[in-house]
């Protein structure tokens, strides 16, 4: 599955909300969590930090939307945002 996370995250006007980048924003929670797969993270991190594309198999992918569905740290603005994806 190829998830491609480098977007901004809108405001409910659907405007750009600036310094928001999707995949920065998970890059940055991926890498501050003490549980979970720490190589698999930081090589998510690392290639959404840099704009890439993950290419994942569908048990990475439900990791991922499992880890963003769960995070209480994520608004229901960024989950609804990127949840969609998952489908």
């Amino acid at each position: 599955m190829k998830l491609d996370l480098n977007f901004d995250l809108k405001d409910l006007n659907g405007q750009v909300i600036e310094n928001a980048n999707v995949g920065k924003l998970i890059a940055n929670t991926l890498i501050s969590e003490t549980k979970g797969d720490a190589l698999k993270y930081w090589d998510w991190a690392n290639k959404l930090n840099n704009g890439k594309v993950l290419d994942i198999d569908l048990s990475d992918a439900e990791v991922l939307k499992n880890f963003i569905k769960q995070h209480e740290g994520f608004t229901v603005l960024l989950k609804a945002q990127i949840l969609p994806l998952f489908k």
